[in-house]
């Protein structure tokens, strides 16, 4: 005897709602636990080697975390400018969180002074600097290494305050409070004739934080209000309302405490996950309710309605729910762990979506006591059959035509994606009117240091050899200045511990240009070394490590997408070949920093795409079999849904479009999401094939009348949900909306047109008789002729 769950919620009403009950509620307890991350460590596993090589630096020579402020500089100095810069540099300075703040003001100047040195400030004060030494300390900043496109601009007209900032592991409140605090600042009636703009990782961590909490409120209440009025359309009833937001609340409710129990913290991606599961949650309430509905319509009781659309429709649910919820899964191997995190959280939610939609529909129709047709729905609903049918028998009488269409757009999306690329652009995941976008592009044009990257000198495993070695260091300095010819399109600026012993050289030979250089012998470098540290400045602990071993160089460079810095990794590695074998040292020198990070998410999207779209396909094709009982036509169905998947590739590369964290997720969601419509359209078809013999037009107008309205009406509901995302301030997180509504909106066009003309190829070729044998063979006229 065959189980049906529909039956048994109905016979046991408390404990269906108990176990209900039970789910939210110990989903909600997690909550507390919710919390926010968008630091680059947050996108990468636990003993990822470029991660763990990241922490290494940082642990070695500090947070490289910083606020940056840009602002305009009068072509003349003056006393009132300086105070102001000095006044600014305080105000910041004081901040909670805030370690240091550099600006041209308080910078530290080395100067000679018989045969020692002094480091003081670069402008101690200005209130007794003549117009004329003004001058000539601008002509100074602009002449000197350090300052120059850092702290003020090439030609003079900014200058940048540099504030770095403590790194609070898995804490943002600090972030926020103090991302408030220098806006407060910098936007206050003192400083507005200046004109600053601030960038940051605490400031972009602020403004994601924002953009998360208020997009994701934005997209959950659209996504509510696009399902409520969808669904009203489709079943002209609250309770056809009602019912699909319920569940489709009750899986998103799921899915926040899934993400809290998993340690999962909230982050860029988390505003695809409300409206996904407002959108595509509903699926199996929507088919389900059609079923009953249909039958209400034929005339059937309530009860035998739930029983019989359980029976025909509980199964098919649950399989394409498994599906797309698998497809998600697949992103569990993914490398990028907000990927990995959001896959498994959206996959649980929708498991849930299943589950809630199983138990709750029967209880809440037993509850209402009866589904009443109108006369106004049934007349709706007999016109949609009507209209259903014949777009079957347009596709029964045309599926040769069908087929050369399909081939075409195979051919056509094929060379699309040959044109496919990968790459990152963290900044340019912002569209371009948001303050995000705006300030980095505004500073990358007028001061560097928006981006950076460290090179890491590490000669641990050399005896005699250490950052006093003039070798190392001149190597170091042949390096940069080597870099800053060659790579000006990246705006590359470098700065490392080689510049400040050639500072401290040049200030030692009575300010000499010529003496701006590495001394010759270790003894030089090592006096100059000591000298410095014992002014008591301690910006030499920040380039070279304490045992001497390590020495980095910083490099600051514009955001620009990472394709655009594979030259100068491949300059790098050339150069760190030819060191080693002309030193013959058993040195290693490593790069590392955020774009470096970046870079390597970027290998990790394609592995994560590749591996996505082949696993997600082998879950479909999987389930395919097993409800088909074929392996030639679940192969065929399981190739039908990746059709669309391949024209929306196609259309990326044709637009230029390329994968990142966002994109990545559109072909698995979609393979997952477009084998329902397949599952419940054949399932159907063949049902009816193999209960009610007759001709496969007959089977496919069943098909199209049962599954095919809600295919129909879900899909509309599905492309105006992701469309929403287009309202973010997030430009991948909009493209992911458009693509995801394109790949839903081609895959139900694929399922009316080209599903049904395959099916018919598969019955013409003998598939479909040997899994679902029919005799009876009526002639049907059909556009004037007959057809069997």
């Amino acid at each position: 005897m065959n189980f049906n769950i529909g039956d048994w919620v109905l016979n046991n009403k408390r404990i269906a709602a108990a176990i209900l009950a039970v789910i939210l509620f110990a989903s909600i307890a997690f909550y507390p636990q919710l919390r926010f991350d968008n630091t680059p460590d947050s996108f990468f596993i636990q003993g990822d080697p470029t991660l763990e090589m990241y922490n290494k630096y940082k642990d070695t020579f500090g947070s490289d975390e910083f606020s940056f402020i840009v602002i305009d500089a009068p072509e003349k100095w003056t006393s009132s400018f300086i105070n102001k810069i000095d006044q600014l540099t305080k105000s910041i300075e004081s901040l909670d969180a805030v370690t240091e703040v550099t600006s041209i003001t308080n910078v530290r100047y080395i100067q000679g002074l018989q045969g020692a040195i002094d480091v003081s400030e670069f402008l101690e004060s200005s209130e007794n600097l003549t117009e004329s030494q003004l001058l000539n300390k601008r002509t100074q900043a602009l002449n000197h290494p350090f300052y120059r496109d850092l702290l003020i601009s090439a030609d003079g007209n900014k200058v940048g305050v540099l504030a770095e900032t403590e790194l609070r592991p898995k804490e943002v409140m600090y972030k926020i409070e103090l991302a408030e605090n220098i806006r407060n600042i910098i936007n206050s009636e003192t400083y507005a004739d200046l004109n600053p703009v601030v960038v940051g990782a605490p400031i972009i961590d602020a403004d994601v934080f924002k953009i998360i909490n208020t997009e994701s409120a934005i997209f959950g209440s659209l996504s509510f209000l696009i399902v409520g009025l969808g669904f009203y359309f489709i079943f002209r009833s609250w309770l056809g309302v009602i019912l699909p937001l319920t569940i489709a609340t009750f899986s998103i409710m799921f899915a926040v405490g899934l993400m809290a129990m998993m340690g999962a913290p909230a982050g860029l991606l988390t505003p695809i996950m409300p409206g996904f599961l407002m959108s595509v949650g509903v699926g199996s309430t929507v088919f389900l309710l059609t079923e009953i509905y249909q039958r209400r319509l034929a005339g059937k009781s309530l009860k035998d309605s739930i029983s019989d659309a359980y029976s025909h429709s509980a199964v098919t649910s649950i399989l394409s729910v498994a599906t797309t919820a698998g497809a998600l899964f697949t992103f569990s191997w993914s490398k990028v762990k907000p990927v990995e995190e959001i896959g498994l959280i959206m996959g649980g939610g929708l498991v849930a979506s299943v589950i809630f939609a199983l138990l709750l529909i029967p209880l809440v129709l037993s509850w209402v006591g009866d589904i009443k047709i109108s006369e106004r729905l049934r007349k709706t609903l007999t016109a949609r059959n009507v209209f259903v049918e014949k777009i079957a028998e347009f596709v029964y009488r045309k599926w040769k035509l069908m087929l050369s269409l399909l081939v075409i757009c195979i051919a056509i999306s094929g060379w699309g994606v040959t044109k496919l690329s990968v790459d990152y652009y963290y900044i340019g995941l912002f569209k371009e009117d948001t303050n995000i976008f705006k300030s980095y592009k505004y500073v990358d044009e007028s001061l560097r240091g928006a981006a950076s990257m460290e090179v890491i000198f590490d000669v641990s495993n050399v005896e005699g050899v250490d950052a006093k070695s003039p070798e190392l260091l001149k190597s170091m300095a042949t390096l940069q200045r080597e870099m800053e010819k060659k790579f000006t399109d990246l705006g590359l600026e470098s700065y490392s511990a080689a510049d400040l012993v050639m500072e401290i050289n040049q200030a030692l030979n009575e300010g000499d240009e010529s003496q701006f250089r590495i001394p010759d012998s270790r003894q030089s470098i090592a006096e100059a070394m000591f000298l410095y540290e014992s002014s008591g400045d301690d910006e030499l602990e920040e380039f070279i490590s304490q045992d001497y071993k390590q020495a980095r160089i910083n490099l600051r460079l514009k955001y620009l997408p990472e394709s655009n810095y594979a030259p100068l990794y491949a300059f790098l590695d050339e150069f760190f070949a030819e060191l080693k074998n002309t030193s013959g040292y058993d040195m290693s020198i490593n790069v590392t920093g955020v774009i470096p990070l970046w870079s390597t998410l970027t290998g990790y999207l394609l592995e994560t795409e590749v591996q996505a779209i082949l696993l997600s396909a082998l879950v479909v094709l999987c389930v395919m079999v097993l409800v088909f009982r074929s392996v030639l036509l679940g192969t065929a169905m399981m190739l039908c849904n990746l059709i669309p998947v391949v024209m929306v590739l196609g259309a990326m590369g044709f637009m230029g479009i390329f994968i990142d964290p966002f994109t990545l997720l559109v072909s698995a969601i979609a393979i997952g999401m477009l084998d329902d419509d397949t599952i419940h359209f054949v399932r159907g078809f063949l049902k009816h094939l193999h209960n009610e013999p007759g001709t496969m037009l007959t089977s496919l107008k069943h098909a199209y009348t049962n599954s095919g309205q809600a295919m129909i009406f879900l899909s509309m509901v599905l492309v105006a949900g992701f469309l929403v995302y287009n309202l973010s301030g997030v430009a991948s997180l909009a493209k992911f909306g458009t693509l995801t509504a394109l790949a839903i909106g081609v895959g139900a066009c694929c399922e009316f047109l080209f599903t049904p003309a395959v099916l018919i190829a598969c019955e013409r070729l003998g598939i479909i008789k040997k899994i679902t044998p029919f005799s009876e063979r009526a002639a049907i006229k059909v556009g004037g002729r007959y057809e069997v």
